[in-house]
């Protein structure tokens, strides 16, 4: 800090000339329409209060140095060790080397990590879902691959409670992983955590739309303690439907709650949902306000602090084919304007994970954005399984055994595979992105088509692999496709073996 008496010298003839410079900016519109709206900015009243300079948009730059790769993978549902395979499986190898030659890896942590031999919280499964778990040892093992850092904002962080969040923060951080999206309350779930690379500073936001009840960190409000659990972007679903099934709907309303009598509203809730009238059938979302400017400000900081920054979402809404188990779904429409604003307010790159199937690729502004990444290690060996999930599925055992309490965790999860849309080779379509950026901006996106093995041995399943010429042509048209169905530009793509190349 400099003394008051330092300030009365005067001011340096470059500190006038930065401060000019600050003043003509903040007067032309021009110049102002240059730049993207940032949802972060808290705009300048007065610039004579601040250091000329320092610029407050100076800290915005990226400034990884040139050549700078961010390797990233979608969701790491991995239940044991890994890395030992690569001594007899050769595509694994492949894909292991591939990890290992940027400057940086993510990926989505979506399991707990505990020792159950001494865990001392519980399991915690909603609505039939998997309590994932993988051994403390997997922790060091995705260090030994390469994992650098991981988000775990998403519906499986509290999959053992508030406890097994604890435990599995705890052993990334033996293994040296760090991690952001979970804190002992919101602000420091909110919190961007730092790796220091060799080309730069890299810093991630992670938050989620989809987490378990009751899982969301909260802050203190007056006598009411703050809560642990992950960072969440609150969202209200609508589901959209024609003029004749909302006539119904409205008059349903009026009989059972009496309310939208003699009238088709545009949007009304009963039943605990909520409609809108539209030509067709489909969903939208609203992001809660409070949550986006948390959000976009963590980001803001995130990138004040660091050379390079990566926002991150765990989200499952979906915007077209959401009831269709027999195809890939499309991402919600909201993510595109959420990952915008995640980008103007600083973001680098922009990652959704959620969805179990490839999603579109869009590139804003020289900075890549992922609509869905998929998944990455896709481990259905999960030991063990909550007794309520036996409970929640006797019609499933019954219907698919002959003697149905011999069911091990593998013969419950077998059924619910099958029936629950995790029986489709899409779901077993995978890639591996690397962006190189020059001059603070994306030069170039190398993708690289995975195979996780779908119909092997348990063992061996949902282990990644390079994939074959013919699966990888399936994986980057399905990557067109969707980005097609999303309304964006055609991605300058050009594809050799199981590698795509995109240019911005």
């Amino acid at each position: 800090m400099i003394a008051q008496s330092s300030r009365t010298r005067g001011i340096k003839r470059g500190a006038l000339i930065g401060l000019a410079l600050v003043l003509a900016l903040v007067g032309s519109g021009a110049a102002q329409a240059q730049q993207p709206a940032n949802p972060a900015d808290p705009g300048v009243k007065n610039p004579s209060k601040l250091d000329a300079m320092r610029p407050l948009g100076a800290e915005l730059k990226t400034t990884v140095l040139d050549g700078f790769t961010l390797t990233a993978v979608g969701d790491l549902i991995i239940s044991r060790p890994l890395s030992q395979y690569a001594a007899r499986e050769p595509g694994f190898k492949s894909v292991l080397d591939v990890l290992g030659q940027g400057d940086a890896l993510y990926g989505n942590m979506e399991t707990s990590i505990l020792d159950l031999r001494y865990f001392k919280g519980y399991p915690y499964s909603y609505a039939g879902d998997w309590t994932l778990s993988a051994l403390p040892s997997v922790a060091r093992d995705l260090k030994k691959m390469g994992f650098d850092f991981v988000s775990r904002a998403n519906n499986h962080a509290e999959d053992w409670g508030i406890e097994g969040m604890r435990e599995t923060s705890r052993w990334l951080d033996d293994a040296g992983i760090i991690w952001a999206g979970v804190g002992e309350d919101r602000g420091l779930a909110r919190a961007p955590a730092f790796y220091e690379s060799a080309k730069g500073r890299i810093g991630i936001v992670s938050f989620a739309s989809t987490y378990l009840p009751t899982a969301a960190a909260l802050p203190a409000e007056g006598a009411a303690p703050s809560r642990p659990g992950v960072s969440a972007l609150t969202v209200t679903q609508y589901d959209d439907v024609p003029h004749d099934v909302m006539k119904s709907l409205a008059l349903a309303s009026c009989r059972v709650q009496a309310t939208n009598c003699g009238t088709v509203p545009n949007s009304l809730s009963i039943f605990n949902q909520n409609f809108k009238l539209a030509d067709s059938y489909g969903y939208e979302y609203t992001m809660d306000t409070e949550d986006q400017a948390e959000i976009y400000r963590a980001i803001r900081e995130g990138k004040q602090n660091a050379d390079f920054l990566v926002a991150t979402i765990h989200s499952h809404d979906c915007g077209l084919d959401c009831d269709d188990p027999s195809k890939p779904q499309l991402a919600a429409a909201y993510l595109r304007t959420l990952a915008h604003n995640a980008i103007d307010s600083g973001a680098d790159e922009f990652i959704a994970t959620g969805i179990h199937n490839l999603g579109p690729i869009e590139i804003y502004h020289g900075r890549p954005i992922f609509y869905g990444m998929s998944n990455f290690f896709w481990s259905d060996i999960q030991l063990p399984l909550s007794h309520d999930l036996y409970q929640q599925n006797r019609a499933v055992l019954d219907d698919a055994y002959l003697r149905p309490e011999r069911a091990t965790s593998w013969d419950l999860s077998a059924p619910l595979n099958a029936q629950g849309g995790f029986a489709e080779p899409f779901i077993f379509q995978a890639i591996i992105t690397r962006a190189t950026f020059e001059h603070g901006s994306l030069a170039k996106l190398r993708i690289y088509a995975v195979d996780l093995g779908y119909g092997k041995k348990l063992t061996e399943s949902g282990i990644p692999q390079l994939a074959s010429a013919e699966q990888a042509k399936a994986i980057f048209k399905r990557i067109n496709d969707a980005t097609a169905q999303y309304g964006l530009p055609p991605l300058k793509m050009t594809i050799e073996g199981n590698v795509a190349t995109i240019t911005p």
